[in-house]
């Protein structure tokens, strides 16, 4: 199996489909022990027959280390933008892969405080953590949401990173579970990868340039 399919299998086990929480910590495999990979299941970047798609902006992911505790977190900007010709609901899910098998849904033991710090480092008061932009979004480039997403970052070994981001198309498809007889959903995810190469720490708070970008059914 894939980081991906690995992935996969363990947020349909201890994740039901719901808003983000911060109340619990999902299960992560061993440290320093990566995951063997299998390809899932890429699709088309346009919208299927009957499906709506909004516009998504990657911004940049950059690392950040609280001046308190000197706990290192990632965080992640974007942009996105209705052009589908109804008003829908921004709900996002965003969860982060890495290749020690670390699994985690954003927001997840960020303290708010690291929030709002990481908030005034942007800068930008049009850009929303991850609570503050839930909602309507409505239809145009006027009516554009931008929002941010944290994560953890300690222990800070990985160098290689995915970052899946669920909500922002309608598109679901049904099919079998390989380990059982149920049939679950899985969802047309956008999938970031990003690779960083030699000591994360010596990076410093560099934008991680992003390798590909792919749509996949997850």
């Amino acid at each position: 199996m894939s980081v991906l399919a690995v992935a996969t299998s363990m947020m349909a086990t201890a994740h039901p489909t719901g808003p983000q929480d911060s109340t619990t910590r999902p299960p992560e495999a061993k440290p320093h022990e990566p995951l063997p990979m299998d390809p899932s299941e890429v699709v088309s970047s346009e919208p299927a027959p009957g499906a709506w798609q909004l516009s998504f902006t990657l911004g940049e992911l950059r690392l950040y280390r609280d001046p308190e505790t000197h706990i290192a977190y990632w965080y992640l900007t974007y942009k996105v933008v209705n052009r589908t010709g109804q008003d829908r609901w921004w709900g996002p899910k965003f969860e982060y892969f890495d290749d020690h098998g670390t699994l985690a849904r954003s927001g997840r033991n960020v303290p708010v405080i690291v929030t709002k710090r990481i908030e005034a480092l942007i800068g930008n008061p049009l850009v929303e953590d991850q609570y503050q932009v839930l909602g309507e979004i409505r239809q145009g480039e006027a009516n554009a949401k931008e929002g941010f997403v944290v994560w953890p970052a300690e222990p800070l070994k990985a160098t290689e990173m995915h970052i899946f981001v669920r909500g922002v198309s309608s598109e679901v498809k049904a099919v079998p579970d390989p380990k059982s007889s149920e049939v679950r959903q899985v969802h047309k995810t956008i999938k970031f990868d990003f690779r960083v190469p030699g000591d994360p720490r010596a990076r410093g708070a560099d934008a991680v340039p992003c390798e590909q970008t792919q749509w996949i059914m997850r």
